[in-house]
């Protein structure tokens, strides 16, 4: 590791434990063993937020997504997700915005993706197709966060493109999901840094079909 990615890394970890300490969670920074709240075997997490003695994260910090073993870290979180209160999350400077992660962690939920979808619809039928399909990503983006959550991928604080990749590769999303995924993020990403769109009624009926079937499939 160089002095640089030291540093970088030293920044994330005072910028994430600032945020949890502001939401009230006591955070120790590189915590000795002996300040697990559990056995982790010979995993050592870069910070613990505490927020009871029985609730609180473990969590890892990365300098980037790239060179990930997403296998090795959904081990470690199945093991946290047994402990009734605590959650694993790894965080990387790659991930969303911190300024972002300042306000709440908390998804969307099952019920608020689906009434949004409806939105999304009516949106749709009145010709408002732009708005009806950046409802429907946002939508997407939550689906595969609560997804990434409920089988415990710790991924679920990554940015989109890692997401679709990482739910792929663990065989949440088949090859035809992750194409059509993938293709419509390249249209929103044209949206998103400003270029004008052509016609987005197709992209945006591709986008509300993934979104559904998606929703159906993962949904408790």
């Amino acid at each position: 590791m160089t002095v640089n990615s030291q540093l970088t890394e030293k920044g994330l970890a005072a910028k994430i434990a600032e945020k949890y300490r502001l939401q009230g969670f006591e955070v120790v920074i590189g915590p000795s063993n002996s300040l697990l709240p559990f056995d982790l075997g010979n995993y050592h997490p870069d910070l613990i937020a505490r927020k009871s003695s029985d609730e609180g994260y473990i969590i890892e910090l990365k300098n980037s997504t790239s060179r990930i073993s997403v296998d090795r870290y959904r081990e470690i979180a199945e093991i946290v997700a047994q402990q009734r209160g605590w959650r694993f999350l790894l965080i990387t400077g790659d991930d969303i915005s911190l300024e972002d992660a300042k306000g709440n962690d908390e998804l969307l939920t099952w019920e608020q993706m689906l009434q949004r979808k409806e939105q999304a619809q009516r949106f749709l039928a009145i010709g408002e197709v732009e708005v009806a399909f950046l409802y429907l990503w946002g939508i997407l983006e939550a689906a595969m966060r609560q997804q990434a959550k409920q089988v415990a991928i710790p991924i679920e604080r990554f940015p989109a493109n890692s997401l679709i990749n990482h739910l792929y590769s663990q065989g949440e999303l088949s090859m035809e999901q992750f194409d059509q995924a993938r293709g419509i993020q390249t249209v929103r990403d044209r949206i998103a840094h400003g270029y004008q769109s052509s016609d987005l009624t197709e992209p945006t009926k591709q986008l509300l079909e993934l979104v559904t079937e998606l929703m159906a499939m993962w949904k408790l």
